[in-house]
């Protein structure tokens, strides 16, 4: 137990003020929740998801934390419409989880990843998170965020300089000449906005492998052949999570328009499970973790509990 309050404590001074901050809010509500029958399914799944594999979050955490501080710049958090802190722990989660994912799978094929690529991970996170609230809440044409040109008409737009700038420090610190796949398969993507290959699995693999590039230019063919099912399984669980704001926002997915969310949901992992248990040499952990999120995902939208970025 001891020792257990020693890793965590660690954690903690290693985190910047905006870390410590969500810390210590997220720590007095898991032992507010302790307390509480209500929580008690939620809270016995979060500590069995850190417990199963501490060393490899905490390194994500670490790892998302350093990102928000060093790429996301102070005009942007002091012309944000939100509190800081909600806007820290927007970037941090998705940053996190993404890189847990990414770096778990990895692992399912024996294959280490160093701290450079979990940088690089994270500034593509935070890239992906500005390009989703682009599209899905201020309705930019996909046209223009994929054109190398800067669009005029956009530059008073907080997100989309933000956006701009992610995506020139990526060219910084993934230059062309040694992550020829990822640049590649970006031009790729390009032009296929609005052809024959703009489906949403081929969206789904060519995103996460866009992630698994940048991390590593050259991948074993296994892995790439992995997110066939993989990535659709890890998408399907942010759209269970965002099942009632995506359909309040009218926008369909998979999951909402299944009989059975639920269902489709727990099917998927069911085929991710015999897949990598089949082709890969060390599922297990990968395994354990996104199991663990999804039971997170059911016991949120089960109990209709309120997002947790409202109460930060």
């Amino acid at each position: 137990m001891i020792l257990k309050l020693v890793k965590i404590f660690g954690l903690y001074l290693s985190l910047s003020g905006n870390g410590k901050r969500l810390f210590r809010r997220l720590y007095k509500m898991l032992n507010d929740a302790r307390s509480q029958p209500y929580y008690q399914g939620l809270v016995a799944n979060i500590n069995d998801t850190m417990s199963a594999d501490k060393q490899r979050w905490f390194s994500c955490i670490r790892a998302s934390d350093a990102g928000f501080k060093e790429f996301i710049p102070d005009w942007y958090i002091a012309g944000s419409k939100i509190k800081p802190e909600q806007l820290y722990y927007r970037f941090f989660k998705f940053g996190a989880v993404l890189l847990y994912e990414h770096s778990s799978l990895f692992l399912a094929y024996n294959i280490s990843v160093d701290i450079p690529a979990r940088k690089r991970c994270i500034l593509m996170a935070f890239l992906k998170r500005v390009y989703d609230d682009m599209l899905d809440n201020e309705n930019i044409d996909k046209e223009i965020l994929f054109n190398p040109q800067p669009n005029k008409e956009l530059m008073g737009n907080a997100d989309y300089r933000l956006f701009l700038e992610l995506r020139k420090k990526i060219r910084e610190i993934a230059p062309p000449a040694k992550f020829g796949n990822y640049y590649a398969l970006l031009q790729e993507v390009n032009d296929a906005q609005g052809g024959v290959k703009n489906t949403i699995p081929y969206k789904i693999k060519n995103g996460t492998l866009l992630d698994m590039y940048i991390m590593m230019n050259d991948l074993p063919q296994e892995l790439i052949k992995a997110l066939d099912v993989t990535a659709v399984f890890f998408a399907y669980v942010d759209e269970f999570y965002d099942y009632n704001e995506d359909l309040a926002q009218g926008k369909s997915t998979y999951i909402n328009q299944s009989l059975d969310p639920k269902g489709a949901l727990e099917q998927k992992f069911n085929e991710t499970a015999v897949y990598l248990r089949k082709n890969s040499p060390n599922p297990e952990g990968y395994l354990k973790g996104v199991e663990n999120l999804m039971k997170n995902v059911f016991f949120t939208r089960k109990e209709k509990l309120d997002k947790l970025s409202l109460f930060i």
